[in-house]
C-alpha cells in the first residue's frame, strides 16, 4: 500500500486543494472535518496528518496533542494562514508547519523535513523561525521552508 495522508480541515476548498497537491506527491488521500477525524484515522491509518488550525470547535494543536497522545510516531503537520510559529506551541508535538496557501515545492520541502524544526542545533545556516538548514541554498531572500526573511532577526 502506498503514502495515505488524512487531511483534517473545515474548509472543503483548501482541503481539495491539498489533496490534489498531495496526490502529485503520491499520497493516497482522505478528508475528514474535526469531529471525524479520530474515526478517519483509526480507519485509513495514515502516514501523515494534515490539521487545520482554527476549526469550528476545536484548534487543530490540541487535536494534534489529542492523536498525539495515542499515537506518538503519528506525523502531524499544522496548517494555518495565520502568522504562527512552531515557538507558539511548546513541547514538540507539531511535526511541522504549512502557512497556506501553499506551494507544491514548500509542501514537498515540509513534508521531506518532518519532526527537523524541533531538533534543538546551532549552526549559522539554519533559518532563525524555522530552524531548517539552509546550507545547500545560494544567495536566499526567504527561507524556502517557512518564507521568512534570511537575515532578519
Amino acid at each position: 500500500m502506498g503514502k495515505r495522508a488524512l487531511l483534517i480541515n473545515d474548509s472543503r476548498f483548501e482541503s481539495l486543494i491539498l489533496q490534489d497537491m498531495l496526490e502529485k506527491l503520491g499520497y493516497s488521500v482522505e478528508i475528514a472535518d474535526e469531529f471525524e477525524a479520530l474515526y478517519a484515522i483509526d480507519k485509513f491509518e495514515p502516514d501523515l496528518v494534515i490539521v487545520n488550525y482554527i476549526m469550528q470547535q476545536t484548534r487543530g494543536d490540541k487535536l494534534i496533542q489529542l492523536m498525539k497522545a495515542g499515537m506518538p510516531d503519528l506525523n502531524c503537520l499544522l496548517s494555518s494562514s495565520s502568522d504562527v510559529k512552531l515557538s507558539d506551541f511548546p513541547g514538540n508535538y507539531i511535526d511541522g508547519l504549512l502557512h497556506t496557501p501553499i506551494s507544491q515545492f514548500l509542501l514537498e520541502a515540509a513534508i521531506e523535513n518532518i519532526g527537523q524544526a524541533n531538533k534543538l542545533v546551532e549552526a549559522s545556516t539554519l533559518c532563525h523561525n524555522c530552524k531548517k538548514d539552509l546550507a545547500a541554498f545560494d544567495s536566499i531572500a526567504f527561507c524556502p521552508f517557512c518564507g521568512t526573511v534570511v537575515n532578519e532577526e
